[in-house]
């Protein structure tokens, strides 16, 4: 019979928060300490690999029973590694490692795939996916038909279908101290049907796979489904499973956990915090479902379980659910200093880096570091290269910062090419005051564009975008357009235009698989010295790409200064009563006059946003009783640098948008 014991907290004993926490944090507990326990590779030593070639043969060889991974290695195209038919083995992460694959393909993808060992370690491994896609792939993780295996202390991150995934009578399985998240974009248009994904933790593959019946007894303790999480953490079908004192904040949750067919659930000591439906009973076809000192915090949905659940044959240290929060968020995911569980009393971090790109620079201070340290980190930007700012969890646009180590930190520095050099690169972006003169057409939002907007063309030939570019000197260029063009009827090819001649007629911008699948366009044109025109347009009468910016490649380009008189595209489509009529100067840096036409006794009100659609001020309200064109006069010296939208909304609800730049 099972004995649960719930440590007692007190506040004033909160200096032995950390002796708990570590004593907590190396021992095996649950399902997979029946049956024989883990023992893993015990003291074998340890075979340190950090290329993938190395890391596959280790993991692939039973005469190596302890893998020490190093460092990120790259899982490559189709390099899923299948570790079978053995046991006694660990495999661990050493601070700062990572597993990274960006195979999207249905055969393809993957990380790791598991099937028939026993008595198997995986320790402080760092898995990242490409980001969630359904095409019923591989999971970073799936364990088949494996017994007595040990899950712990692992960050699994944006798996293509899934982060890790138990089936195919898999028995005697621990999984602890887990992370699961996903921080990438999903992938959409997959042919499973699903354009959103972000599924975690399958138990049991289907209602059919009977066998499954009297295994599938697995604990899921400690762990934490972070933010990211949209469904199954998990779901669970036919298994025996022990879901206690685990974090669930997923901001973007529809369902947490999930009992499916014949599925038997003990749920106790958890937090749900700002999720939806903590528990979904599916179709009421599981076998029982008990729920016990759980809180829920600002949920919605189920949180109440049905039926008696099954009562585990180990006993479990438990916590009250009041400090679970606390104790999950600082050490569920990679978080180990040590392949002995970081026991030693201290406290450690790993700092993680990257470089985006990869070549565009470096970065000092990764590393593990004790629990308080103040870390520096310095981004060098490689030749040909600026550094643009930090992301992660540090910001700023100073080479140089500082980061404290309270938790484990993943740090990313930015870079981009420098647009001076024989070999710079530009970019001018569908929000640009310079560089972009003119489009036919409107700003469109769009949630998968750099910038989220995209200029949307006219349905109509001879509709474009016209850029200006300035050439330190004459020569070859290359352009590069990041668009998206997932219509079926719409036209896959658009006419390229240099300083009014027609270089190409046909310039390729083949479909994309969905409204937010970007791709690229390249091409390599003449340029003059000094200002040049580059122009897209369209052949046919039908839609065509949108276009979410352009690059220029070559000797020292910039972006042109637009004449006043270019013409501005549209925002939203225009009243046929032409309510804007003009607006002068544009652009503008102090004084502006608007124009605009109303009807007899017809009234509005004339507004100021931003590039991003934020509302900057209202301008006023105009009338007319008699009809007539209404002249405004407004002074933006004061306003930011930028571009901006001018909108006149009438009494009916109708309005109009232009674009007004302010230098």
């Amino acid at each position: 019979m099972m004995k649960t014991r719930y440590l007692r907290w007190v506040l004033i004993a909160s200096c032995c928060f950390l002796g708990v926490s570590a004593h907590a944090q190396c021992s095996l507990v649950g399902w997979a300490s029946q049956n024989g326990g883990v023992t893993g590779g015990g003291t074998a030593t340890p075979t340190v690999v950090s290329t993938y070639d190395a890391l596959k043969t280790a993991i692939t060889s039973s005469n190596v029973k302890v893998v020490h991974i190093s460092g990120t290695i790259t899982i490559p195209s189709g390099g899923r590694i299948n570790f079978q038919d053995q046991s006694a083995k660990t495999i661990y992460g050493l601070p700062g490692s990572r597993l990274v694959s960006s195979d999207l393909t249905k055969d393809g993808s993957g990380i790791i795939y598991v099937k028939r060992v026993s008595n198997v370690i995986f320790r402080n491994i760092t898995f990242e996916g490409p980001a969630a896609y359904d095409t019923d792939g591989w999971d970073n993780m799936t364990i088949d038909n494996s017994t007595n295996v040990w899950v712990d202390h692992c960050d699994f991150r944006d798996g293509m279908d899934g982060n890790l995934d138990i089936k195919s009578a898999a028995d005697y399985i621990s999984v602890t101290w887990c992370k699961f998240s996903y921080n990438k974009t999903p992938v959409a248009g997959g042919s499973g049907g699903s354009d959103d994904h972000r599924f975690s933790n399958l138990f049991g593959s289907s209602d059919g796979a009977t066998g499954d019946r009297g295994h599938l007894r697995i604990t899921m303790a400690n762990c934490w489904w972070a933010q990211g999480c949209k469904e199954r953490m998990p779901r669970v079908r036919f298994g025996q499973v022990h879901l206690v004192n685990n974090y669930f904040n997923s901001t973007v949750s529809s369902k947490c956990i999930m009992a499916g067919f014949e599925a038997n659930l003990l749920i106790e000591g958890n937090v749900f915090e700002n999720v939806k439906n903590p528990i979904d009973l599916m179709n009421n076809d599981f076998t029982a479902i008990t729920q016990k000192d759980n809180i829920f915090t600002n949920t919605s949905g189920n949180t109440s379980g049905s039926g008696t659940a099954f009562t585990p044959p180990y006993t479990l240290n438990a916590v009250p659910a009041s400090a679970v929060k606390a104790l999950v968020s600082a050490g569920a995911g990679a978080t180990l200093s040590s392949p002995d569980c970081g026991s030693t009393g201290t406290t450690e971090y790993t700092l993680s880096t990257t470089s985006v790109p990869a070549a565009g620079g470096t970065i000092t201070g990764a590393g593990t570091y004790a629990s308080g340290t103040v870390v520096t980190l310095t981004a060098s930007p490689a030749s040909g290269y600026t550094f643009t700012g930090w992301s992660g969890d540090v910001s700023g646009t100073a080479s140089a910062v500082t980061v404290t180590m309270n938790a484990a930190k993943s740090v990313t520095a930015n870079f981009q090419a420098s647009s001076t050099g024989s070999n710079a690169t530009i970019r001018i972006e569908d929000n640009s005051t310079t560089g972009l003169c003119s489009y036919d057409g409107a700003i469109s939002n769009n949630s998968g564009a750099n910038n989220g907007y995209v200029v949307n063309l006219s349905n109509s030939a001879g509709k474009g975008v016209t850029w200006l570019v300035n050439a330190a000197a004459e020569g070859t260029y290359s352009l590069n357009w990041r668009y998206v063009n997932s219509g079926s009827s719409n036209a896959s090819t658009m006419a390229l235009i240099v300083n009014g001649s027609t270089v190409n007629n046909g310039l390729s911008f083949a479909k994309t698989s969905s409204s937010t699948t970007f791709s690229n366009t390249t091409t390599t044109v003449a340029l003059n010295a000094g200002n040049n025109t580059i122009r897209l347009e369209s052949t046919a009468s039908a839609a065509t790409a949108d276009i979410d910016w352009m690059e220029v490649t070559g000797n020292s380009p910039a972006a042109g200064a637009c004449s006043s008189s270019a013409r501005i595209g549209v925002v939203e489509e225009k009243l046929t009563t032409e309510k804007l009529k003009n607006i002068y100067p544009n652009p503008t840096h102090g004084h502006t006059t608007i124009n605009v036409a109303l009807a007899e006794n017809e009234q509005g009100v004339i507004r100021l946003f931003d590039a991003q659609g934020k509302l900057v001020k209202d301008l006023g309200v105009v009338r007319a009783n008699s009809g007539g064109v209404q002249q405004l006069s407004y002074n933006f010296s004061e306003q930011t640098p930028g571009l901006y939208f001018v909108t006149f909304i009438n009494n009916r609800g109708e309005k109009a948008s232009y674009k007004l730049v302010i230098e």
